[in-house]
């Protein structure tokens, strides 16, 4: 049983990264923008199938497919703020919210009726050595899948934390109208940041589709998964959004240790339910007017 637990905080360790990048990105833009993104799942699936194209169809080497599905989906994502979200910003959210459920439901049907409803794999370079770390194992994948995203967030942090373009985000998710007094350009920024939300989703849904199995239905579960955690962390925490993330990871992972595989989904809407009884801001959310 020790060995169990050891190799469960492995893999939880592992399922709790994969959800920080979903998570990260869904929090920048509802702490920025004020935007609930319900299509961030399916920007996921598209990072996804991009990888897969570029790896599987056209040989192009994984990283380098990873990085190319990030500008790309991240392109279409500054795309969907300036003609979707943009000309709704300063109406009710309930207007945005709609918004991403319509297109939510367009791209996830779009791609259905491309590319079917198979199931594809995304060929990688990494071999089947695995190490063995105090009695448990992890693959050469999935080391390098928790590296990669590791990677990510510390870039992001570093640039909210210490660049000119950080201070202008973390400013504007204060006060928009302040800030563009202040010289910065709000339409750019609000592109940018939702550019970046959906370039990270769509690493986390190449690395997840090496890991697994690509299909147009598989970003349901992950962006439910991330409204989840964000409200766990709080609304606009990117702090809460990466505790929340490995909170799921290891309560899906213990359950399935504990409990039953079968109710790993399960788990994460009854922390839900105790987090908003407890604490309905969530673990780092502050009251909002």
């Amino acid at each position: 049983m020790g060995d169990q637990i050891i190799q469960s905080i492995l893999d939880g360790l592992v399922s709790g990264s994969i959800y920080g990048l979903m998570a990260i990105g869904f929090t920048l833009v509802f702490g920025i923008m004020h935007v609930i993104n319900l299509a961030h799942g399916e920007l996921y699936m598209l990072g996804a199938f991009t990888t897969f194209i570029m790896v599987g169809v056209y040989q192009i080497n994984f990283f380098v497919a990873i990085l190319a599905a990030m500008l790309i989906v991240g392109g279409l994502g500054f795309l969907i703020e300036r003609y979707i979200f943009r000309p709704l910003r300063n109406t009710a959210m309930l207007n945005t919210l709609l918004a991403s459920i319509g297109l939510s439901i367009f791209i996830s049907n779009l791609v259905l009726k491309i590319a079917g409803t198979g199931m594809r794999s995304i060929p990688t370079p990494f071999s089947d050595k695995s190490f063995t770390i105090i009695g448990a194992t992890i693959s050469t994948h999935r080391l390098m899948v928790l590296l990669l995203t590791a990677l990510l967030v510390a870039v992001l942090f570093w640039v909210i934390k210490f660049t000119k373009f950080g201070r202008s985000l973390r400013a504007t998710s204060q006060d928009q109208d302040a800030s563009a007094l202040m010289g910065v350009n709000i339409n750019l920024t609000y592109g940018l940041v939702f550019a970046i939300s959906a370039g990270m989703a769509a690493m986390a849904g190449g690395l997840i589709g090496s890991l697994y199995v690509v299909d147009p239905t598989m970003g349901l579960g992950p962006g439910l998964k991330a409204f989840i955690i964000v409200i766990l962390g709080g609304m606009g925490s990117v702090v809460g959004a990466i505790v929340g993330a490995f909170v799921m990871g290891y309560a899906e992972t213990f359950t399935s240790l504990f409990w039953a595989a079968s109710y790993q989904d399960l788990v994460g809407y009854i922390l839900l339910i105790l987090v908003l009884l407890l604490k309905p801001n969530g673990l780092f959310g502050g009251a909002r007017r």
